[in-house]
């Protein structure tokens, strides 16, 4: 590898960045609600929506 091209290599999170960049406003949505899906069937048992909050912290956040 020649020194110019060890120059020009982007990190893995500039080439995400550069990806969502030129990704539309619909896709990200689309995407994101495909990634929390497959969050929840991953993991669904450790989700917590906020129903069995106690009395204390859901006033905390009113």
């Amino acid at each position: 590898m020649s020194l110019k091209q060890k120059i020009n290599r982007k990190t893995a999170q500039e080439i995400q960045d550069d990806i969502f960049r030129k990704m539309s406003a619909d896709r990200k949505l689309e995407l994101s609600s495909q990634l929390w899906q497959l969050a929840k069937n991953l993991a669904g048992d450790k989700f917590y929506y906020g129903t069995n909050r106690s009395a204390t912290s859901s006033y905390k956040y009113r």
